[in-house]
């Protein structure tokens, strides 16, 4: 039996930056659960305790260790679903970012701090995090755990100062047809070779890989938020997918499957649209 709690941020320049805190336990020695999380803009950063993070090409394995070791990870997944082995009793806590969101508490490029976008023993806050991180594994309250993290937080807080990607980013967002690269660079005034180092500088991710997950997003949030399921042609049709091929191939590229069993698969696992597929033997 695992538990999966969500608390918003009370501040209200948090969140602007961060979607919501998560928690996620079990204390079951023998707990044994194969999940598959799918590509998001949203960057998690998350601290581990008592586990050994096993890593591979497709995901990650969590080995329960008996020390009271911390392991601090920020992921950036912009192109396929990852598998995540759960084994054994763990405790997570996790930060969810959103887009620009963690260069508001740091004083570097993001792509300055991770490497092959992950980053393992993600250092950036030092001591202080994990401290923090403690205090938060001890608070037996989802508002009293909440209110830790919003502290540290509020501390590292600051302006993101390049609003150009702050403006691409919301030209995406908001436009009613999703603009091409070339549009996003003439609308900004710079060149379509800065647009791109910036988007590779600041998120991590190319134009390109941006605007294919938030299609994916928005597809994906199209048909589970409808009360009445509509059918995926319309779905295709209503996110600006050429054809029916066009939308099978983008979801077969991210996530291995066709939209159809990808939609079968997938749980909603809290109200903050966190969406996994849970493996079956």
């Amino acid at each position: 039996m695992d538990t999966f709690k969500t608390i918003v941020p009370k501040d209200k320049d948090l969140l602007k930056c961060i979607a919501y805190y998560y928690f996620h336990e079990s204390k079951d020695e023998h707990f044994s659960k194969d999940i598959v999380y799918h590509p998001h803009y949203l960057v998690a950063l998350n601290v581990y305790s008592k586990v050994k993070i096993q890593w591979n090409e497709n995901g990650k394995t969590y080995l329960p260790i008996k020390s009271d070791a911390k392991e601090v990870i920020l992921t950036i997944n912009n192109k396929t679903s990852k598998e995540v082995r759960l084994r054994g009793a763990f405790n997570k806590i996790g930060v969810v970012f959103n887009p620009l969101g963690i260069n508001h508490f740091i004083n570097y490029p993001l792509n300055k701090l991770v490497e092959n976008n992950r980053a393992s023993n993600f250092d950036y806050f030092g001591d202080d995090f994990l401290n923090t991180s403690r205090l938060v594994f001890n608070e037996p309250s989802l508002v009293g755990k909440g209110n830790l993290l919003d502290s540290f937080f509020k501390n590292y807080f600051k302006e993101f100062e390049d609003k150009r990607v702050t403006k691409a980013i919301d030209l995406i967002f908001n436009s009613s047809k999703m603009p091409k690269t070339q549009e996003l660079a003439d609308c900004l005034d710079i060149s379509r070779k800065t647009l791109l180092r910036l988007f590779k500088m600041h998120l991590c991710f190319s134009v390109e890989e941006f605007k294919s997950v938030v299609k994916f997003r928005r597809a994906l949030l199209s048909y589970e938020e409808a009360i009445n399921k509509p059918e995926l042609s319309h779905v295709a049709y209503d996110n600006e997918y050429y054809d029916q091929s066009d939308f099978i191939n983008h979801f077969k590229s991210i996530t291995g499957l066709n939209p159809s069993k990808f939609f079968s698969s997938i749980n909603n696992i809290s109200n903050n649209g966190t969406y996994w597929t849970f493996k079956k033997d």
